[in-house]
């Protein structure tokens, strides 16, 4: 039970790191397109990127289980090259521009853009997992989507969320990738190879 609590809490970790470049996005948009396009875009993109990592998770234990941990490589080459970008000082995600009252499918298609990093962590995290572990980590990684709602509804109206503290979160998400990819390695059917 109680790794099943570390499991849930480690995806929800990641979809929270993963995903701070799009609550700074979110707290932008519901200036521009107002509250309810805003986090109604959102929430169906991160629905939208957990569940196509459960597709991936679930399609890759039936196809090629034995090489699930393999995926770990992704995250780990994403961070990686995150850290060299940080290093020389190129941004890794334009500044996303959208006319004001975007529809709530273009908002939902630019947070599903910005959720790549999110996708290439957790597809391999859950499919490196069995079922009950998938179980524990779906629920924290919606748990974080929740989690993110909330402190963008209630930080919309505090500026600091979207000025250096978003900033300098926001370069944690390499080495949250690193992590996780290296987890992901070490922690599978690799460890037989």
């Amino acid at each position: 039970m109680l790794d099943h609590l570390v499991f849930g809490l480690s995806a929800f970790l990641t979809q929270i790191l993963t995903n701070l470049d799009n609550l700074a996005a979110l707290l932008a948009m519901m200036l521009v397109s107002g509250v309810r396009r805003s986090v109604s875009g959102f929430l169906l993109a991160q629905v939208i990127i957990i569940m196509a990592s459960l597709l991936v998770a679930l399609g890759v234990d039936d196809v090629i289980p034995l090489w699930a941990g393999y995926l770990g490589v992704i995250p780990l080459s994403l961070g990686v090259l995150g850290v060299i970008r940080q290093q020389r000082g190129k941004e890794t995600v334009g500044d996303p521009r959208l006319k004001a009252g975007a529809s709530v499918f273009v908002v939902t298609l630019l947070f599903v853009s910005l959720s790549m990093d999110t996708f290439a962590v957790l597809a391999p995290l859950l499919a490196d997992s069995t079922s009950g572990y998938r179980v524990a980590g779906l629920i924290g990684a919606g748990l974080a989507v929740i989690c993110l709602a909330s402190v963008a509804l209630a930080g919309a109206q505090a500026p600091f969320m979207t000025g250096r503290l978003a900033r300098r979160l926001e370069q944690l998400v390499p080495y949250v990738m690193i992590c996780a990819g290296l987890y992901i390695l070490s922690n599978s059917w690799t460890d037989a190879v």
